[in-house]
């Protein structure tokens, strides 16, 4: 079973599963396919993390594909500004991570010929793909910053007009970079499309360079957990936020869910108070570790969560400041048939990134870099060679030593909320996959262009829970539902001793599919 955000990326995925491909082969092909068709969310000029399962060893691996800033950039190169700017050359500050990280997951689980995994997404990008409804809006919203990129306005505008739906996007340079990955390898990627990124960047006022992606790896790294309800929850350690996830569980086992019910007020406070104690270990630790220790194993001690739950609960009122982060990401979970597992996260960070894309490569580049503050008092500060904290994570849940549930989501601070929503939904309350994607979110935090941070809960949820949580002291906004704001997640239940069959879904708010055989 396979289960991405977008239906040719499902399916893509699907016929390398059923050509006798590992769930890593799939999950690579769904990540190619998917950086064509929906280039505005995930692409090769990104970075990726991982969680795999494998069933030979019983073990679940974690791998960094997130990319360092490079090592001729200083926090002093923006000092006339209050900020490092979202958009442009001068916000493609950090490698391209993702590629990389395809090399480590083949070379350790990869089956089929790297081409074959290519195919789909060179033929999507050389002979063209729709233009969804979805991806014609975030053109025309992203019009202007495109527009100001020779190479992206290239390829995403037509005389300078927004495709419109419907539309037919070809991306010829993309194909051949892709197809040079398939038949050459990973590393072709930062030995040649490298250099040609590095000479655009160059002469548009960017600052990376050729040495900069020939000496980029990315790496194997522990995975961490806790422990919810009998199940041991694992995520990406730092810099992923998936701490945060794994923190809101830890506050919440102190807590009878069950017996408040999925749709009351004490519910929802619950878990927007637990995300809000989270947020603020989290805000208050995140970056690079191999710049900053963090005390990461203290920090996810159950103790730690008993002990601060109480005063968290008596005053509903107490908030935390998070700086805003973007929020394009997807999510990519398979499941093979001899038990292995995967969840892939893979993002450009903003849509399309810094919203510049070398003519030559065909590679939208990411701004994760922006991310990085400039106050050098703070632990997430620029600093060369520094990756960035970061928005993606993977969760995965195991029971009695067996994968159970593999899951995730796009966007920067709904991440560990839509994660969470599905785990209480799944394990709490008993839902079925796709019924938990389905159901109301909350999501507590900033985006960009927030001023404050925002608390919004969706339409489906009962009208007494909004008045509720008011009296309780919650400022809650309803929103719409479906609402494209509380992410597009996926996940896959796997067989085991509980079922017989996998159990997969993809979200309403995107345009993703969960299909197997």
């Amino acid at each position: 079973m396979v289960a991405t955000a977008h239906y040719l990326g499902s399916d893509a995925a699907l016929d390398v599963l059923k050509q006798g491909g590992s769930a890593v082969d799939a999950a690579i092909c769904a990540a190619a396919t998917l950086g064509v068709v929906i280039p505005h969310m995930i692409g090769i000029g990104g970075d990726a993390f991982w969680l795999i399962y494998d069933a030979k060893s019983k073990k679940i691996h974690a791998l960094n594909g997130s990319g360092p800033c490079g090592r001729n950039i200083q926090a002093s190169d923006y000092a006339a500004e209050a900020s490092i700017p979202h958009r442009g050359p001068r916000a493609a500050i950090t490698l391209p991570g993702a590629v990389d990280s395809w090399r480590l997951a083949y070379e350790k689980f990869g089956r089929l010929p790297l081409a074959r995994l290519m195919e789909p997404a060179v033929n999507y990008a050389r002979r063209g793909s729709p233009v969804s409804n979805d991806l014609a809006g975030w053109i025309h919203d992203d019009r202007e910053a495109l527009g100001a990129d020779p190479g992206a306005a290239h390829v995403f505008l037509d005389g300078g007009t927004p495709y419109a739906p419907g539309a037919r996007l070809t991306q010829s340079a993309l194909a051949s970079t892709l197809e040079t990955i398939g038949t050459d390898g990973p590393r072709s990627f930062y030995d040649h499309a490298g250099r040609s990124i590095a000479a655009y960047l160059k002469q548009r006022g960017g600052a990376l360079t050729a040495d900069d992606f020939t000496d980029y790896r990315a790496r194997w790294v522990d995975p961490i957990s806790t422990r919810y309800r009998g199940f041991d929850a694992y995520q990406l350690p730092p810099p992923s936020q998936g701490m945060a996830g794994l923190l809101i569980l830890n506050f919440l086992e102190g807590l009878d869910l069950r017996g408040m019910g999925p749709t009351s007020p004490d519910f929802y406070s619950a878990l927007i108070q637990a995300t809000k104690w989270a947020f603020e270990k989290r805000d208050d630790h995140l970056c690079d570790p191999l710049f900053r220790e963090i005390p990461i194993r203290e920090l996810l001690k159950p103790c730690l969560a008993s002990s601060e739950r109480p005063a968290w609960l008596h005053n509903l009122a107490r908030t935390t400041s998070s700086p805003p982060s973007g929020s394009d990401t997807t999510f990519i979970c398979v499941a093979d048939s001899e038990g292995n597992a995967v969840g892939l996260v893979q993002s450009l960070y903003f849509d399309f990134g810094a919203c510049v894309l070398d003519p030559q490569s065909g590679v939208m580049l990411q701004n994760r870099g922006c991310f990085f503050s400039l106050d050098p008092a703070h632990h997430n500060f620029l600093e060369p060679g520094k990756q960035s904290a970061s928005t993606l994570m993977s969760g995965m849940l195991c029971k009695d030593g067996h994968p159970y549930l593999v899951y995730g989501s796009q966007g920067g601070e709904v991440q560990p909320q839509a994660q969470t929503s599905l785990v209480t939904r799944i394990v709490d309350f008993g839902f079925d996959v796709q019924s938990a994607l389905d159901a109301p979110r909350l999501l507590y935090g900033r985006t960009w262009g927030d001023t404050s941070n925002q608390l919004l809960l969706e339409s489906a949820a009962p009208d007494a829970v909004f008045e509720d949580l008011r009296k309780l002291g919650h400022p809650v906004d309803r929103v719409d539902w479906p609402h494209p704001r509380m992410g597009t997640a996926q996940a896959i239940r796997l067989k085991g001793p509980w079922s017989d069959f996998f159990e997969g879904g993809a979200d309403i708010r995107g345009e993703g599919i969960a299909l197997g055989f």
